[in-house]
């Protein structure tokens, strides 16, 4: 029984440290991307964006599924004492990615232009991002050799180097290159062309540094390693052929999945590009209109689902072993664990963007109109729930390729994108929604993969739900939460107009109203019993806070 808790407890701290991580980074990337997008301006964030989108599009088919391909295949092997496979599991996957990675790489910038055609503006960007590709996938691989041994911590740091790195070139080659297009008279079109280029310059730079970081961390480790590979006496080493085919088997059901999971972001901005400019609507509105979904809201609502996709990868080499072991109850056990962290982390968000939607539109993108300050915030508001959907079937995906069940992913996302296009074309063509078409279309989208997805788990592991810890507790102390914050930041807000200006009233009220509504939220989850003594104290640091929550009455 204390081995079951143990194992648990370093789940529950694994995918803790990984979702801290991920909101650090998000974080991190929300408050760059304040300055970041004003000096692009909405133009060059539509120009941005493409590039971005495409990019990881690209990213996702090529490396992607690397990580969780190579945990699940090295944490079945190292369960097994297979320390000589696991070498050899790591020197296959890094040719892979060597191959792979360069042939994207250079597809990439070939057809640059075509895949960026009705904004072709966004070619200079995407061709700069081309390097980053195949960089990228050697990274992937350190990761998923860390996370096969259940250590999310060289992960979790990586991400935030990458993104301290690039916030500080992103902005700083941002400048750089449009205070260069400015100098020589450039047009506002190319002044935001080159703005943007600029910007993605940063991204290779990020990715080079994660890079770095990890392989001087795997050069101290690698001693370690030698030491288990000699003690190994496995006689059945993998060659390197059948290393790659075990690497296909598995990481193409995921890259499909994974694939279609995503591409419907790529699929919509076709699809609002092509319909949208049947309006008659030039280059540049229909960039700086797509921006606002992909590089205003998107960047918001991408914190609670960046956390939910850490916890979903936590999961996958867990559940595998528990999988390769016959425990059907552990594996249910770490489903649910994985559902009640991911609604505890999304749900507060949700609602809390709902609440405090525009006044954060103005804090963080003050230089938008009041008509797209509006859209923005109405794009917060109405995408809530498919921030906390999102987050749930990136777990239920988690767990069908952690026990080996690859292709329900692509069956239930390939189905999600058709039915989806259902919702969008008619939407797009027949209503004045605009943009807006956009959540709603997602919204269904999500809601189809995460039937489908549910059904499975249900018939293979015989999951059943418990609805209490991963719904109604942190959907109450949510909706506290909410009202707590509503009204701190409306009487802060009053307050502080009549001693400073609109914008700095406003942003006082919000990280007032925010700091008041983190607190009420871990009071109400505690005593609404969400959580335990033992389930805080399985978080970093989570003696401290057992220890805070017992001096304060909220758990016994």
């Amino acid at each position: 029984m204390a081995g079951k808790k143990k194992i648990a407890t370093n789940f529950a701290l694994q995918a803790t440290i990984l979702a801290a991580a991920s909101i650090i980074s998000k974080l991190i990337g929300m408050v760059y991307n304040i300055p970041f997008a004003n000096i692009l301006k909405e133009e060059g964030n539509g120009y941005y964006g493409r590039a971005q989108t495409i990019y990881a599009l690209i990213l996702l088919i090529a490396t992607f599924s690397i990580p969780a391909a190579i945990s699940k295949i090295m944490a079945e092997r190292i369960e097994r004492g297979e320390y000589k496979n696991v070498k050899r599991i790591f020197q296959g996957s890094m040719l892979y990615v060597l191959v792979v990675g360069g042939v994207a790489a250079v597809i990439t910038y070939i057809f640059a232009p075509y895949m960026v055609k009705e904004v072709g503006n966004a070619t200079l960007s995407l061709r700069i991002l081309t390097p980053t590709i195949f960089l990228s996938g050697f990274l992937s691989v350190y990761r998923g050799y860390y996370q096969a041994y259940g250590n999310m911590v060289p992960t979790s740091i990586s991400q935030i180097v990458e993104q301290i790195f690039n916030a500080i070139v992103s902005i700083g080659a941002a400048v750089i290159f449009i205070r260069w297009a400015t100098n020589r008279g450039l047009d506002e079109s190319l002044i935001a062309k080159y703005g943007a280029a600029g910007g993605t310059i940063g991204t290779g730079v990020a990715v080079l540094a994660g890079l770095i970081y990890i392989m001087l961390l795997f050069a101290r480790d690698k001693k370690e390693l030698e030491e288990k590979v000699q003690a190994d006496t496995t006689k059945d080493i993998l060659s390197y052929r059948a290393v790659i085919r075990l690497l296909l088997t598995v990481a193409t059901p995921i890259i499909f999945s994974s694939f279609i999971y995503n591409v419907n972001v790529t699929l919509d901005m076709k699809v609002f590009d092509s319909l949208f400019a049947k309006t008659g609507a030039d280059e540049a509105v229909i960039s700086a209109q797509y921006a606002l979904y992909n590089r205003y809201y998107m960047v918001l609502a991408n914190v609670p689902i960046a956390m939910a996709a850490a916890v979903a990868s936590a999961i996958i080499p867990r559940i595998s072993s528990a999988y390769a072991s016959g425990s059907r109850e552990e594996c249910n056990n770490k489903v649910q664990q994985s559902m009640e962290l991911t609604t505890t982390l999304t749900l507060p968000c949700a609602i809390g963007f709902a609440v405090l939607a525009k006044p954060i539109v103005q804090l963080i993108y003050y230089r938008l109109s009041e008509e797209s300050t509006n859209t923005v915030a109405m794009l917060l508001i109405l995408g809530g729930v498919s921030i906390v959907l999102y987050g749930i079937s990136s777990v239920l995906n988690g767990v069908l390729q952690g026990i080996g069940k690859v292709n329900v992913p692509v069956i239930s996302s390939a189905t999600a994108l058709v039915a989806h296009l259902f919702v969008l074309v008619p939407l797009m063509l027949f209503t004045k929604l605009g943009v807006y078409s956009l959540i709603f279309a997602t919204l269904f989208y999500v809601i189809v993969i995460i039937v489908i997805n549910a059904i499975a788990v249900k018939k293979e592991l015989g999951f059943a739900l418990r609805w209490k810890g991963a719904v109604w507790v942190p959907f109450l102390a949510s909706v506290v939460m909410g009202v707590i914050a509503f009204f701190v930041y409306t009487l802060v807000n009053m307050l502080c107009l009549d001693l400073c200006g609109q914008r700095t009233a406003n942003a006082i009220a919000v990280l007032v109203a925010i700091v008041f509504a983190a607190f009420v939220y871990f009071v109400s989850l505690l005593r609404l019993g969400g959580y335990t003594k033992e389930m805080l104290e399985a978080f970093p640091k989570g003696a401290m806070l057992a220890k805070f929550a017992t001096k304060l009455h909220l758990i016994r």
